[in-house]
C-alpha cells in the first residue's frame, strides 16, 4: 500500500535547506555561486606574479557566498515547494574546474619553474662557457705575450752576441794588422839593416879589391915599366960617357903598345937622344892587357939612367 505524498513541512524544508545550502532554488544563491566560479577563474589566472593574491580573493569570495546562504535561509519565509534544481551538477562542475585550474596552475608553476631552472642552466653553461672561452682567450694572449717577450730576448741576445762577435772580429783584424805592420816595419828594418850590412860588406870587399887590385895594377905597371926601360936600353948605344947620368921621357902608347910620341922632359941632352933613338928603334914597347894596367902605362913617364 503506497503511502500518500506528504507535503513538506517547514521543519523539514529547513532541515533540507539547512542540510545543503547549495540546493536552494533560491535565484540569488545560484547567481552567487556562479559569480564565486567567474572570480575564482578569473582569480586564478596563470599569471605568476598574482596567484597567491587571486587565491586569497577567491577564498574570500567563497566564505561571503556562504555567509549570505545561510542568512537567506535562517530568515527567509516558509518555502515555496521546491522545484527541481541542477545545483548538484554545478558544484561538482566547480569543484572539476577549480581542480583542473589547480593542476593547471601546479603544471604551469613546475613548467615555469623547469625554464626558469633550464634558463638559469643554460645562463650558467653559457656564462661557464663565456668565462671558459674569456680564460682561455687570456691564456692564450699570456702566451703569446710570454712568446713575443722571449723572442724578443731571444733576438736581443743574438744581437747583442753578433755586436760581440762583430767587436771581437774587428779587434782581432785591428790586432792583426798592427801585428802584421809591425811585422813589416821589423822586417823592413831588418832588411835594411842586412842590406846596408851587405852593402858595407861589398864596400869593404870591394874595397879590399880595390886595394888588392891596387896592388896588383902597381905592381903590373912596376912589372912592365921595367919592360919598357929594359926594351929602351936594349936599343940604347951605350957610350962610357953616359955613365951616371939620367934622362926623364914621357912616352904615349896605344893598346898594342905601338909609341904614338915621345917627348924628352929632362936629363943629360946626350942620353936624352940616345934614348929616344932607341925608343924608335923598338916601334913597340910590352904593356898589358888588361884595361887598369894599360890606364896607367898609356901615358907613362919614365926614367932612363945608366
Amino acid at each position: 500500500m503506497s503511502n500518500p505524498t506528504k507535503p513538506n513541512s517547514p521543519s523539514n524544508s529547513r532541515q533540507a535547506s539547512a542540510s545543503n545550502p547549495s540546493q536552494s532554488s533560491s535565484p540569488s544563491g545560484t547567481q552567487g555561486s556562479a559569480d564565486s566560479f567567474t572570480n575564482s577563474r578569473s582569480a586564478r589566472a596563470p599569471s605568476k606574479p598574482n596567484e597567491k593574491q587571486g587565491l586569497y580573493k577567491s577564498l574570500v569570495l567563497h566564505a561571503l557566498v556562504a555567509m549570505v546562504l545561510l542568512i537567506s535561509v535562517s530568515f527567509s519565509p516558509d518555502p515555496l515547494p521546491s522545484l527541481p534544481s541542477n545545483a548538484p551538477t554545478i558544484e561538482a562542475t566547480f569543484i572539476d574546474a577549480q581542480a583542473i585550474a589547480d593542476k593547471k596552475r601546479v603544471e604551469a608553476q613546475a613548467q615555469a619553474q623547469a625554464r626558469a631552472k633550464e634558463a638559469e642552466k643554460q645562463r650558467q653553461a653559457a656564462a661557464a662557457a663565456e668565462q671558459k672561452r674569456q680564460q682561455a682567450l687570456a691564456n692564450k694572449r699570456a702566451r703569446e705575450k710570454r712568446e713575443a717577450e722571449a723572442a724578443e730576448v731571444k733576438r736581443q741576445k743574438e744581437l747583442e752576441r753578433l755586436a760581440a762577435q762583430k767587436e771581437k772580429e774587428r779587434k782581432a783584424r785591428e790586432a792583426k794588422a798592427k801585428e802584421d805592420a809591425l811585422k813589416k816595419q821589423k822586417e823592413a828594418a831588418e832588411k835594411a839593416e842586412m842590406e846596408r850590412i851587405m852593402q858595407e860588406q861589398l864596400a869593404q870587399e870591394r874595397a879590399a879589391q880595390q886595394q888588392r887590385r891596387q896592388k896588383q895594377v902597381l905592381t903590373e905597371v912596376e912589372r912592365y915599366t921595367a919592360l919598357i926601360q929594359q926594351t929602351i936600353k936594349r936599343n940604347l948605344y951605350s957610350d962610357d960617357s953616359f955613365d951616371g947620368k939620367v934622362c926623364r921621357l914621357n912616352i904615349r902608347l896605344a893598346t898594342t903598345g905601338f909609341v904614338t910620341s915621345i917627348r924628352v922632359l929632362d936629363g943629360n941632352d946626350a942620353l936624352c937622344r940616345a934614348a929616344e933613338s932607341a925608343v924608335r928603334r923598338a916601334d913597340k914597347l910590352p904593356v898589358s892587357d888588361a884595361p887598369d894596367v894599360y890606364e896607367q902605362l898609356k901615358d907613362i913617364t919614365l926614367k932612363v939612367e945608366l
